[in-house]
């Protein structure tokens, strides 16, 4: 079984690299890979006018095959290039380090090693030379994933044999279906008509026949209702003016009791001329009677 390891590294420095920019600083920074492979590639800052001697102190971690690197199969690639803005990047020079020998200087230890490695310009010739640290972790077995189907291998479902010819199919989906499902449409029955509606109920004969805004014909005693005007206004019993009976009563008995007081008013004074006359008023009172 394969063996899978962590592995950490960091950038550290690196001095006496060869100059591709003359007229100012070199602005550098290193990418890192594992045997050609893109997908392990990464890389450090720039550091700005580093010039020969850049610095950068970047950690990176990889995870390598360590049965493939015991057979030295692994190599970890530095690549030093020169930032430049009007002509492009320039390559200064990479630094190449067999993961075999990491392993090697570690042993069983997965304490952090600092080394130095020579760089080689693109011709090929040493000039410079790169330092870093790098620390193994704990091994790993190596498990593949299986639990994915394979494309294109055919996938069998249970199938269930059609109703008989003679066996009538339920309107309703059977128990289990969600209607609210995306896609789900409720089954249409062949030749289904919704029920007519009752017809209206007729009038009473002698009427016409009711139309759209019309009423119905008026109940016993009352006028029959003109066509194409409804029932006419009620009208209402003219009731007496109560409040003027009143007012007739009060009236009549004012003058009453006017009329009432004079004729008081006459007795009395007829009595009083008598009794100045010296007349008895008993004796004349039964003329009054």
């Amino acid at each position: 079984m394969e063996q899978m390891r962590p592995l950490e590294i960091t950038v550290i420095s690196a001095k006496g690299l060869k100059k591709v920019k003359h007229l100012s600083k070199m602005d550098v920074y290193v990418v890192v890979k594992i045997s050609g492979d893109s997908s392990t590639e990464q890389k450090t800052p720039l550091h700005k006018d580093g010039g020969t001697s850049p610095k950068w102190n970047h950690a990176m971690h990889f995870t390598i095959n360590e049965t493939l690197a015991r057979t030295n199969s692994l190599v970890i690639t530095f690549k030093l290039i020169c930032c430049r803005t009007f002509r492009g990047d320039k390559d200064i020079g990479e630094a190449q380090v067999p993961v075999k020998e990491l392993l090697d200087s570690a042993g069983n230890s997965n304490a952090t090693k600092y080394v130095t490695y020579p760089v080689k310009k693109p011709s090929g010739k040493p000039k410079g030379e790169l330092n870093f640290l790098f620390r193994f972790g704990e091994k790993t077995p190596s498990c593949g994933v299986t639990s994915y189907p394979v494309h294109g291998t055919a996938m069998s479902y249970q199938m269930y044999p059609p109703p008989p010819n003679n066996v009538a199919v339920p309107a309703y989906p059977p128990v289990g279906y969600n209607p609210l499902a995306v896609g789900f449409q409720h089954p249409v029955q062949e030749g289904y008509k919704p029920a007519a509606a009752p017809p209206p109920p007729q009038p009473p004969l002698g009427y016409p026949p009711l139309g759209p805004g019309s009423f119905p014909p008026p109940a016993a005693g009352y006028p029959p209702v003109a066509p194409g005007y409804g029932y006419p206004p009620m009208v209402q019993p003219e009731r007496k003016n109560e409040s003027g009976d009143g007012i007739a009563l009060g009236a009549a008995a004012l003058v009453g009791g006017l009329l009432g007081g004079i004729l008081l008013g006459d007795l009395v004074s007829d009595a009083a001329a008598s009794y100045e006359a010296g007349c008895d008023a008993y004796e004349n009172a039964a003329s009054y009677i």
